[in-house]
């Protein structure tokens, strides 16, 4: 498909290979993506608002200054995807069941995201407000967070998390039992 000057509002792509498309400088509004290949689509200046993102592959997309506002993204496999390049002014996201590798939100304002039962994996929340967020039934690996904001966190039934509580904002943030534990690695005991 070839995306024209026009912008795009209560339109639904279904099973589509976009990969590679420039969608640039474009308005998307409410718009929904179903089964679609979006992998190396170029968002740089695209306000997409509302949007739902269903079993697509967003692997290396650019979001350079986007405007990513309400959006969702379901089953969704995210890779190499620098949101930290995006507008900082407008940054709501939620996430459900994704898979996100290599992804770097470092920067962010994310404040009540919901980044739930995902599968996150060498990711980077460095300087990021993460405050309220909802990471619950999610599983992560090699993940880091440093400097961030995680106040009020719900990590609940969350996995393979480390979380330095020096370098971490974890005020009334809620863990589950046994990975709670992880929050002692940063002090190296032995705990039997």
């Amino acid at each position: 498909m070839d995306f024209d000057d026009q912008d795009y509002s209560n339109e639904h792509f279904q099973d589509m290979d976009l990969s590679a498309s420039n969608i640039s400088a474009k308005e998307l509004w409410n718009c929904t993506f179903s089964n679609c290949n979006l992998s190396g689509v170029d968002f740089t200046d695209t306000s997409i608002e509302s949007c739902l993102f269903v079993e697509c592959n967003l692997s290396n997309i650019c979001v350079d200054n986007a405007k990513l506002t309400g959006d969702t993204f379901d089953r969704c496999k995210l890779l190499g995807v620098k949101f930290y390049k995006s507008s900082p002014m407008s940054f709501e996201i939620s996430m459900k069941e994704c898979t996100l590798l290599l992804c770097n939100f470092s920067d962010l304002k994310m404040k009540r995201s919901r980044i739930t039962s995902c599968h996150i994996e060498e990711c980077y929340f460095q300087n990021t407000v993460l405050a309220e967020s909802d990471f619950s039934g999610s599983k992560f690996r090699n993940t880091i967070f440093h400097n961030s904001d995680l106040q009020h966190a719900d990590f609940l039934n969350a996995t393979g998390y480390t979380i330095d509580p020096r370098v971490n904002r974890i005020r009334k943030a809620k863990f589950s039992v046994p990975d709670v534990l992880n929050l002692l690695n940063c002090f190296e005991i032995e705990i039997k």
